[in-house]
């Protein structure tokens, strides 16, 4: 949802002016026929609620403008204000589309030499934002192959994808859930995985752990035609930071089985973010990579950049608490920023604190498109072909 607002204040003798010095051709320019009984009917006040009933329409027009297509097309009577049977004010919108209007809330007052107005209106998308057919999402990052999945998944999934305008990445973090990224997008030609250890996921037992690389390294070259990239892999301070060095050979041995396969690498990083940058400083990444659901860390966007690697951006962007967003994303040059949901965690604004799903990538889109003065279609076709370039899809 998006909402948008309008104010006007207006001196009611300018009103009084204009109706006394032009008459008719004044009132019936601005207002329709209904408004015009009404207004007479106040008699000793008339003048006071023309006044409102204009202040309301400029207050209408500013809160429709951006999203009118051809907002010099409208005249003031398709904006006409009204009264229901209690006397309160509401809004009939003539020969205006009002498919993407929500709800409009009117408030309008006078007194003695002003008349006042307040319009707030809540819209389905900005009209730049509309939806179109030809606009293709791809969320580079999800996990349908968890378990918050498992009842509805392929119903979700065929959902998603009917209109054939929206692909995903469903990323391993250990050797099970890799298997299950690569069934399922064995499954569905708009579906690609990911296969790895996470840093949270880390046999405890030593020959596990080599057994289960080794694994994950016969898994992604058994299926070369959807595992887009390992991972995902890295370091993770927040949730364990009593393994440090092992998490650090971990991430190393990935790279290293990313190099063999000529695969791009998948980042997870949690307060780790000096470490990350010198693995990866001092160890190549023929494939580069990506920084995904990256923190919201200057330097490490910086120098991630530096390095060759893509950044992409989650749900925590569209957060109200997210203060420095905006200068993030813009830090993010065009050509190496991606989009994800992490779903099913991390969901978006306005959906946060539900199950996330890749469908709400989209709230992720219309952040940075808003961060960068774009269109959400721009935004999605550069994501798209990042995500092509980065996973050689």
């Amino acid at each position: 949802m998006f909402v948008t607002c309008g104010v006007d204040i207006i001196e009611i003798d300018r009103i009084k002016s204009s109706i006394e010095e032009l008459g008719e051709h004044f009132l019936n320019k601005i207002y329709t026929k209904k408004e015009i009984e009404y207004c007479e009917s106040k008699k000793a006040q008339k003048y006071q609620h023309y006044a409102a009933r204009f202040a309301a329409k400029e207050a209408i027009f500013k809160a429709l403008s951006q999203n009118i297509d051809d907002k010099y097309s409208i005249c003031w009577k398709d904006f006409e204000v009204l009264n229901d049977e209690k006397g309160r004010p509401y809004v009939q919108l003539n020969r205006v589309n009002t498919e993407n209007i929500e709800n409009i809330d009117i408030s309008i007052s006078h007194c003695k030499q002003y008349a006042i107005a307040n319009v707030t209106i809540l819209c389905k998308y900005t009209f730049r934002d509309k939806p179109q057919m030809d606009i293709k999402l791809f969320d580079s990052h999800s996990h349908l192959n968890d378990e918050k999945f498992d009842e509805d998944r392929d119903k979700l999934i065929n959902e998603i994808i009917k209109n054939d305008n929206f692909e995903f990445v469903t990323a391993g973090y250990n050797l099970e859930s890799s298997k299950k990224a690569i069934e399922i997008s064995n499954k569905y030609k708009n579906i690609y995985a990911t296969c790895g250890i996470s840093p949270n996921d880390i046999p405890q037992n030593e020959d596990e752990l080599w057994k289960e690389l080794k694994e994950i390294e016969d898994l992604a070259e058994n299926n070369k035609e959807k595992v887009v990239a390992i991972g995902e892999i890295g370091l993770d301070y927040y949730w364990n930071s009593e393994n440090k060095d092992i998490q650090k050979r971990v991430f190393i041995e990935q790279i290293k089985i990313a190099n063999r396969l000529n695969l791009p690498i998948v980042i997870h990083t949690r307060d780790a973010v000096t470490d990350t940058l010198q693995v990866l400083k001092e160890n190549e990444v023929i494939k580069k990579g990506v920084f995904h659901c990256c923190p919201q860390n200057r330097e490490l966007i910086k120098e991630a950049v530096k390095l060759g690697f893509y950044i992409s951006f989650a749900g925590p962007i569209t957060f109200k608490n997210s203060k420095n967003a905006i200068e993030m994303i813009n830090l993010v040059p065009n050509d190496k920023i991606l989009i994800e949901t992490d779903s099913p965690y991390l969901a978006p604004e306005p959906v946060r604190g539900t199950r996330n799903n890749p469908s709400n990538v989209k709230f992720v889109a219309r952040k940075i498109a808003d961060a960068k003065n774009m269109s959400l279609e721009d935004i999605a076709k550069i994501t798209r072909e990042n995500t092509y370039r980065i996973f050689e899809i």
